[in-house]
């Protein structure tokens, strides 16, 4: 019975991974915008390494003879979730600075590679604080990624979208880096069994499965309600089609700089989203778009709009 309740939670988590897999491969390919498209790429490497992870520690509980040969390896170094540990850092730390437009820094990088080579630090035995610290640097840079977040979201100018996004991550990070860290500390401790001939470990941690899905279902949450792929965006484009805008910028004398930011405002871009589309700065896209202001003779996006769609009407 205790076999069968093991399977079905594992078969469920890898349903919920694959789904979230699968929407995210889906944006990727759809996208057409550089930095989306990779955005999406690496979420879904993310969910890759839930699936690749959850698969090795499905079978040290159902396959009793992988169980001992995996276990025996934290006698040593386990090089596959010390690997799975890297790639989710990596993950974790781009992903976090992607959406809080920020680069990612070179101490960063080398933090996530000290973690690695610490984690990869051979050893004659194992024992319960062997072990307790080679999980450890992980639900630390958790917490720091949780923080970097949050002070992101305080901190940062960005859109309203991005923002509730990122405050969820960084909330989700700061508690389950505690959590995961109380469970680690209670079952290495009390529960793992550690000798030169019997090892006996409990691969699972329960409040990371539930990280791993609440990043599940945040993902899905967005792709279902601002990812570009779901939103109205093909009516948009439809409204808004390239001969009539090009015509309209011609109408009212747009250089030809005037014209690109003008077709991106009146697709409903921010302006944080036309510096990263044409590689200008906010401060260059800000005085364009009050150059076309003027020469279209309004004093906001919503008169720009409407300005158009009177012209798309009367040559429609």
């Amino acid at each position: 019975m205790e076999t069968e309740i093991v399977y079905i939670y594992n078969l469920l988590l890898i349903i919920l991974y694959s789904t979230a897999l699968s929407i995210s491969l889906v944006n990727a390919f759809k996208e057409e915008k550089k930095s989306r498209k990779t955005f999406f790429f690496v979420l879904s490497i993310y969910f890759i390494v839930f699936i690749l992870d959850n698969s090795v520690i499905s079978m040290t509980e159902l396959i009793s003879s992988f169980a001992s040969e995996y276990n025996q390896s934290f006698q040593g170094t386990s090089f596959i979730k010390t690997t799975f540990f890297l790639v989710n850092n990596f993950c974790q730390l781009w992903l976090i600075s992607s959406i809080s437009h920020s680069k990612v820094k070179r101490w960063e990088y080398m933090i996530i590679a000290g973690i690695f080579l610490f984690m990869l630090l051979p050893i004659q035995q194992s024992s319960s604080w062997r072990t307790y610290l080679y999980y450890l640097p992980n639900q630390l840079w958790l917490f720091y990624l949780g923080a970097k977040a949050l002070y992101s979201y305080y901190n940062k100018r960005m859109e309203p979208k991005y923002k509730k996004y990122l405050k969820k991550i960084g909330l989700l990070a700061l508690v389950f880096s505690f959590l995961i860290l109380m469970e680690d500390s209670i079952i290495i401790f009390t529960v793992d069994q550690y000798s030169m001939f019997h090892t006996n470990i409990i691969n699972r941690n329960v409040s990371e499965n539930l990280f791993s899905i609440s990043w599940c279902f945040l993902s899905i949450y967005y792709f279902l309600n601002d990812a570009p792929l779901f939103t109205s965006s093909h009516s948009n484009s439809k409204s808004y089609n390239q001969s009539f805008i090009y015509s309209f910028c011609q109408d009212y004398r747009l250089t030809e700089r005037e014209q690109q930011i003008c077709q991106l405002l009146l697709e409903q871009k921010h302006n944080q989203e036309i510096a990263e589309d044409l590689f200008l700065s906010i401060g260059t896209v800000k005085t364009h778009i009050h150059n076309i202001y003027i020469k279209t003779d309004v004093k906001k996006r919503a008169e720009l709009f409407s300005l158009y769609n009177n012209y798309l009407y009367a040559h429609s």
